[in-house]
């Protein structure tokens, strides 16, 4: 029984102690709540709202003179001073954004504003117009242009604006270096611009072979004859020594000769010309006298033009007779062919229209333009003249294009009508070949020298109307 009585005693002794514990559990938590509840009311009762703006974008704000302002905004965050976990957001007034002036440098300022409730947040932003950009270059582009191998770059062109200063192409400055051409511009407010453009280099064309005396050339059986020539190239310049010339010249022997020119650069690109020598008997229309080997008679085709005044002045002050064989192919200078009838030259046919498919399509085509200009002739000296020099001579190869043949025909029928054709043993060189001075004088000199050491008289090729003299 004493055993039983202490068993119940401590059963009861536990189921005590829990119930101490539960009620104490119960105050703990009673005490907690009425804290929280307390801390809840004293926060709603003193919390306060506060407020702030936050600037879109960066302050000082800067915007380059001319250009566009573009406003970036802000927004606005309100929160309690007790309760900061409690955000609110509002709408942002903005005022004085209209009020900056691009095109004025100078400082202004931006105001923004929000209210959420009765608590109200403020901003301001700096905007600073003024010029931080240098000019613009924009750079010409030709898309065929290329520089040359070894050459110093052309240049194609630039312009430079500045927003402020306008156009300052004139200051621009470039420097080529290591393949590229580099351009600087500087405004008055010392911003500056920099481009660079890279050249393009590369050899497109094939050299260019010059034949002087050019590609038709007469010469008298017996004469001596040189063979000249040039040849140029745009990325290797000079190259005439690279030359081969295929085909020979017999001057003892009556015949027209072929000689072929090639030319390659450094590039494989190639060049062919061709000339046609015809070694020729004298010809029996040389003008009398002609036996006398230091003679030398002046004959000028094309004209007249712009520099048949001149030239009549020059012959008469050295008391020299010449040769016009006329053209209408300038009809302002027309009336010269009478001046120089009246100054006691000799007035020739030449051709009236210099056209290469008129003359030499048909014999008829041909002396209707010579009948046309003999009218011009007499029209102005009152008679008409038995002369004629054939356009490219009385050899030329490029009348057999329009009808081969046709140079013999028209020789015999020349000879036939009483018209005496005068061929050249001279050349020039005036005629394109080129436009030097010294290398015409050159030429004529040595070709004369070369008549009077084979005992030939000279009849010298010249053109008065493409000089002003």
């Amino acid at each position: 029984m004493k055993h039983t009585h202490e068993i119940n005693d401590e059963a009861s002794n536990k189921k005590f102690k829990h119930l101490k514990n539960g009620v104490r559990v119960r105050k703990i938590l009673t005490v907690l709540l009425s804290t929280v509840l307390v801390l809840c009311i004293v926060s709603l009762v003193f919390n306060r709202d506060t407020g702030s703006i936050i600037l879109n974008g960066s302050s000082p704000s800067y915007v380059n003179l001319g250009f566009t302002y573009h406003e970036d905004g802000a927004k606005a965050d309100f929160s309690g001073t007790i309760l900061r976990f409690l955000h609110h957001s509002a709408d942002v007034s903005v005022t004085g954004d209209d009020k900056v002036d691009t095109k004025t440098e100078g400082t202004y300022t931006v105001s923004y504003k929000a209210k959420y409730k009765n608590t109200e947040a403020s901003a301001s932003r700096k905007v600073i117009v003024k010029d931080i950009l240098g000019p613009v270059i924009t750079l010409k582009m030709n898309c065929y242009s290329y520089t040359p191998y070894n050459h110093a770059y052309t240049e194609e062109g630039y312009t430079a604006i500045d927003n402020k200063d306008g156009d300052v192409t004139a200051s621009v400055k470039s420097q080529e270096s290591n393949g590229y051409v580099t351009y600087t511009a500087t405004d008055s407010s010392g911003n500056t611009s920099t481009v660079r453009r890279a050249i393009i280099y590369d050899d497109r064309q094939a050299p260019v072979i010059t034949l002087s005396g050019g590609s038709d050339v007469n010469v008298t059986v017996g004469d001596t004859w040189t063979d000249s020539y040039t040849a140029t190239d745009d990325s290797d310049d000079d190259v005439t020594s690279k030359v081969t010339v295929t085909g020979t010249v017999d001057t003892n022997t009556v015949g027209d000769y072929t000689l072929n020119y090639s030319v390659s650069d450094s590039h494989d690109h190639t060049a062919t010309a061709v000339r046609t020598v015809h070694v020729k008997e004298a010809s029996k229309n040389l003008p009398s006298g002609t036996a006398d080997s230091k003679a030398i008679f002046l004959t000028f085709d094309d004209g007249p033009g712009k520099g048949t005044q001149r030239l009549l002045d020059i012959l008469d002050q050295y008391g020299v007779k010449a040769t016009f064989f006329t053209t209408s192919s300038f009809p302002g200078y027309a009336s010269l062919i009478g001046e120089e009838y009246r100054r006691g030259h000799a007035v020739a046919v030449h051709t009236y229209s210099h056209d290469w498919k008129t003359l030499y399509s048909s014999t008829d085509g041909f002396w209707g333009d010579f009948n046309k200009q003999n009218e011009v002739i007499h029209a102005q000296t009152g008679t008409y003249s038995s002369m004629l020099r054939f356009a490219g001579g009385s050899s030329n190869t490029i009348s057999a294009n329009y009808c081969s043949g046709i140079m013999s025909t028209l020789a015999a029928q020349a000879n036939a009508k009483g018209v005496y054709y005068y061929d050249w043993n001279v050349s020039s060189g005036d005629a394109g070949e080129t436009t030097d001075t010294s290398t015409v004088i050159s030429n004529v000199k040595s070709q004369v020298a070369a008549n009077s050491a084979s005992g030939h008289a000279s009849i010298v090729l010249q053109h008065d109307y493409r000089h002003s003299l």
